[in-house]
């Protein structure tokens, strides 16, 4: 009876253990089920994308990373937004007439790049610049879609300057800014209008010097000084390679000697003159037949100069739109 009670009990403890061993191992069955459960449950952190294509790789909450990506950039509370700025540069760009320089980079032509001719005609040195001189012939200048022709130095009275006569010299291929004072060889530059043979008029510069050994004049005449130059003056022009201002195109507000160095050289076709007063030459370093143009728009320059130009100077200044 006691060998009995004895095998029951053990029977018991052994039923005992058996069930708590089927018990653990259920419940780690369970955990391990509800860890992988987890790990394949979508994290909000930001996934690591390979950019081999417009679609990333891999299990990710794009609903959530959606959101976040946009938040960061729409997030008003650390600044301003990248595309604020973008929208406001864009908008200032689009504005012609805003923050707009008056000098910009002079664009390379259709020509090929060459190298500037050397000058070969008479000319005086003004500071660092050479400016070529006009002694002898008639001198003429296409103005107002015409050929007019200067008054011989004859027709020019000597000008009386601080006790002594000075005669008119040359005619000097240069703008206002550089026709004043006295040269080295102590002639005086006058910015002046000048007489055509049949009419009219334009203003040009004028050398005056003096011969140590000529007689008084039978009469002279007081230098007669330019009008004073507007305020705020500007020049701005652009030139095309076709007509009807088409092909390609340059804008600038400064002389350019050479339009060789540019791929300009017999390159222009059309202009438009925004500001100033400005003279074209068919050789360079403003020498050769000679075109003044004033503000306006030229679609097409004609058989007299169409691709016959290679410098250029603004010779009078006017002063912006207001």
């Amino acid at each position: 009876m006691s060998k009995r009670l004895l095998f029951c009990a053990v029977a018991g403890v052994a039923g005992l253990a058996l069930a708590a061993s089927d018990a653990a191992a259920a419940v780690h069955k369970v955990v391990r089920k509800t860890q992988t459960v987890v790990h394949a449950t979508p994290t909000h952190h930001t996934p690591q994308f390979r950019f081999r294509g417009n679609r990333p790789r891999g299990t990710v909450n794009t609903r959530t990373n959606t959101h976040q990506r946009f938040h960061r950039v729409t997030n008003t509370t650390q600044g301003p937004s990248h595309s604020t700025g973008f929208r406001k540069h864009f908008s200032q760009s689009a504005n012609p007439g805003q923050n707009k320089p008056r000098h910009v980079a002079f664009k390379v032509g259709p020509a090929k790049v060459g190298t500037p001719k050397k000058l070969i005609v008479p000319f005086i040195k003004l500071g660092n610049k050479l400016a070529p001189i006009w002694k002898k012939g008639p001198k003429k200048i296409w103005v107002g879609g015409k050929w007019k022709v200067f008054v011989g130095f004859s027709a020019i009275k000597v000008v009386l300057i601080g006790g002594g006569y000075y005669w008119p010299d040359a005619y000097v291929n240069v703008g206002r800014p550089y026709c004043e004072g006295v040269t080295a060889d102590g002639c005086h530059l006058n910015w002046q209008m000048v007489n055509f043979e049949d009419g009219g008029g334009a203003y040009q510069c004028v050398q005056y010097c003096p011969r140590p050994n000529a007689p008084p004049p039978p009469q002279a005449a007081a230098l007669v000084a330019p009008p004073p130059a507007p305020q705020g003056d500007a020049c701005e022009v652009t030139i095309f390679s076709e007509p009807n201002f088409a092909g390609q195109d340059a804008t600038t507000g400064e002389e350019q000697p050479a339009l060789s160095q540019s791929g300009w050289q017999d390159q222009i076709v059309s202009i438009q003159v925004k500001r100033g007063v400005w003279d074209f030459f068919s050789e360079e370093n403003f020498t050769g037949n000679n075109m003044r143009l004033r503000p306006g728009s030229y679609q097409n320059l004609g058989p007299e100069w169409a691709k016959k130009i290679n410098s250029f100077n603004c010779v009078m200044a006017v002063p912006p739109p207001s």
